[in-house]
Order: C-alpha cells, then structure tokens, then sequence
C-alpha cells in the first residue's frame, strides 16, 4: 500500500512526477463543495495536467455506484483534493467508498491525499476539529476515518492562517502520533514505513 500524503499538491506535487506520468489519475474533489474558495482545487488539476496526466474527474456526491466503481477501475492513481474533512469522510462512507479505496489501494495503486484528503487516512479523526467545521448534515455516528496510516496528518504547520490552531491541536494531543506537515513538505507511506520529503 502506497501513500503520498501532502499540504498543498501545487507546491509539493512534482515530487512524484517521475511516477505518475502519463497515468489515469481519478481526481476527486469532494471536499471542497461546500466551501466558497476553491482556488486550491484548481491549482492542483493544473499540476496534474502540467505532469501530463489524464484526469477522471470523480464528484462522490452527484455519481451513481457504478459510475463510482467504473472511475476507480479506470484510475491507475486516487486523489482526494482539499477542502472540509468531515464532509469528505461522511460521503466516502456514507456511499461505501472506503472499502473501494482499500481494494485498490491492496491492488497498488497510488493514493494521493491533499491536507483533508491527507487527514482521512487515519484512524481517527477527532483531534482535527478545531481546524474544520462539522456540518450540520454530518450522517457519521462519531470521526473514524480509513485506518489507511498509524498516525495522524497535521497540515499547514507554521503557515500564518493556521499557525494557532496546529499549534493548540499538538498540544491538546502530546500522546498522538502526529505527521506535522508544511505546504512545502510530503510524506510517502509505503508497507508501514514512512518517509518525509520537501521541495
């Protein structure tokens, strides 16, 4: 099971060129439909047309189960984009998609996970509330989320807007785990291990 796991795709993406060149790439930006800016979901499909890939664009919410398994059997790599974590991890299970991502990933396909799309891939996802909203339509009985990773992603470590919050999150949780990434740093998880990269 690979993982590359990020802050900011744009910045950090071309880490992994060599290896998603000219491959099937589903891109799914389900977290950011609720939010007004979503400039960064941009920035990333341009860095994965500037790597030439061929984009699947996927939109959990508004595609049917086959269509949802068809996308992921075309993809040769899974990327979740950026945005609101809690309504990313209530729509992939609330259609099922968590067992589609383990199946494939179990295949050796890529998954690729942007600061929301990053964080879903723990155990457990009550220590990152203090940086998103939970919306009122949350379906989930509790903040599991893929059990994909033995610790807990942190994003936008040091950046001005969030510096408060990642820093008050590492405190409320000295015991956690926990992979405190900048927008310039990746971390690859491959077969349990891990390894942190920077541009």
């Amino acid at each position: 099971m690979r993982l590359f796991l990020c802050s900011n795709f744009s910045k950090t993406g071309k880490l992994i060129q060599d290896e998603v060149e000219g491959k099937n790439v589903l891109f799914i930006p389900t977290a950011s439909i609720e939010e007004e800016y979503k400039g960064y979901v941009n920035s990333a499909r341009q860095l994965w047309q500037e790597m030439n890939v061929n984009v699947i664009d996927l939109e959990l919410s508004a595609a049917s189960s086959d269509q949802i398994e068809k996308a992921f059997k075309k993809a040769d790599i899974v990327y979740f984009a950026s945005g609101n974590t809690f309504v990313l991890v209530d729509q992939i299970k609330r259609l099922g998609v968590d067992e589609l991502i383990k199946k494939h990933l179990k295949d050796g396909k890529l998954y690729v996970g942007e600061s929301a799309g990053a964080i879903i891939c723990a155990k457990e996802l009550y220590y990152i509330e203090p940086l998103y909203h939970i919306p009122e339509n949350y379906s989930q009985i509790g903040y599991s989320g893929l059990g994909l990773i033995d610790f807990y992603i942190l994003p936008h470590d040091s950046h001005p807007l969030f510096k408060k919050i990642t820093n008050d999150i590492l405190e409320k949780f000295p015991t956690l785990d926990i992979c405190s990434l900048t927008n310039s740093q990746a971390v690859l998880v491959e077969n349990g291990t891990r390894k942190l990269m920077s541009i």
